[in-house]
């Protein structure tokens, strides 16, 4: 071989030596890939909460006197109370016609006033035959048939009082008087309006007087007595109050007693619907969890546990109860475990996370 072509596969093999190592350089110098940034997620913890599994049953309102007031003697209506009216016991509410009535009383009165002039004229009489008697001027059975016609004069008198009591008791029973102090709720007559006794006149309710109604199924009659706190939930309000009185006399056709709880100072109107969250199972120390950190998924559900390296690991779960909010749970979380509430939607097992603060605590109420 000549020496030129030796010099020149000599460059030739310095030059792809010198190549090669150029792109070592360059493959060692360009960096890696970056990996993708945390997802952000907010986190609550899970606790140890005391459960008392509910049954819920609608409840209402009411009032303990809640009260149709009918009138006792027929007549037209010549006064009524308007509604919503505020009325104490004892203010007359509806006022009917007497005049008929007064008139007999004057008629009445005019008998009895006879009558007592005719006995005060027997009893005179009497004594005067007595006296005749005593002196044997007169026979003694004028004097017993002058006795006898004052008794009956006496018994005439005795009978037009009664009457006239009677009468004023019926013109007294023309007003008819509120039984309770209340409001005025529904009007069930009209001005003018010829009622006949008994008929409806007002409904009276006492809205001071307020409780809750519900009726629950006969089989948790064991678990109901007076005092038990039971759940309360209006709209978006939620608290706890006390059963006043359970009574126990189930329905044959419904299977279910009625219960009474007492409203306490809150100011629902009468009528207004509620839930009410009656215990139906013993108390037990359960794992819950917010109910934001359940996916639920055909295949099985689970929660997004944060480890302490600050990534997402799956945990399956099996749900119970709910109160509050708060989700009972069987499976591997514990008290205490970081779970995704917020933003876990697009989030895989081991992929790492940046928290959020928590804006307010999670507390069982």
């Amino acid at each position: 071989m000549r020496p030129l072509q030796k010099i020149l596969i000599l460059f030739l093999l310095a030059g792809v030596i010198a190549f090669s190592l150029s792109r070592r350089d360059a493959d060692a110098s360009t960096p890696d890939t970056p990996e993708p940034p945390p997802v952000v997620v907010s986190v609550e913890p899970a606790i140890t909460a005391e459960f008392a599994p509910l049954h819920w049953a609608p409840g209402s309102v009411i009032s303990r006197r809640d009260a149709r007031v009918a009138g006792e003697q027929a007549g037209r209506v010549s006064r009524i109370v308007d509604v919503g009216q505020r009325v104490a016991e004892g203010d007359p509410i509806a006022t009917l016609d007497d005049t008929t009535l007064r008139l007999r009383e004057r008629e009445i009165e005019a008998d009895a006033a006879r009558i007592r002039a005719q006995l005060d004229m027997a009893r005179l009489q009497e004594d005067r035959y007595a006296h005749l008697a005593d002196q044997q001027s007169i026979a003694r059975a004028q004097y017993d048939q002058i006795r006898a016609d004052r008794d009956m004069l006496a018994q005439e008198h005795a009978r037009v009082l009664a009457q006239l009591s009677q009468l004023r008791h019926q013109r007294g029973q023309m007003v008819v008087r509120a039984p309770f102090a209340g409001i005025v709720a529904e009007r069930h007559a009209q001005m003018g309006e010829y009622l006949a006794p008994g008929a409806t006149v007002i409904r009276l309710v006492d809205v001071d007087a307020r409780e809750i109604r519900v009726r629950a199924p006969i089989d948790l009659a064991p678990r109901l007595r007076q005092g038990t706190p039971v759940k309360i939930r209006s709209g978006d309000d939620a608290g706890v109050l006390y059963v006043s009185a359970v009574v126990p006399v189930g329905d044959e056709s419904s299977r279910q007693l009625e219960l009474r709880i007492e409203s306490g100072d809150q100011p629902w109107p009468v009528g207004t619907a509620l839930d009410v969250g009656l215990p139906r199972a013993p108390t037990r120390a359960v794992v819950a969890v917010p109910r934001d950190a359940i996916v639920l998924r055909r295949e099985g559900d689970f929660v997004l546990r944060i480890d302490g390296d600050g990534k997402a690991e799956r945990l399956p779960v099996k749900p119970g109860e709910e109160i509050d909010g708060m989700v009972e749970v069987e499976g591997a979380v514990r008290p205490g475990d970081r779970l995704v509430v917020r933003g876990g939607e697009r989030l895989a097992p081991g992929q790492q996370v940046s928290i959020e603060p928590m804006a307010t605590p999670v507390a069982m109420r």
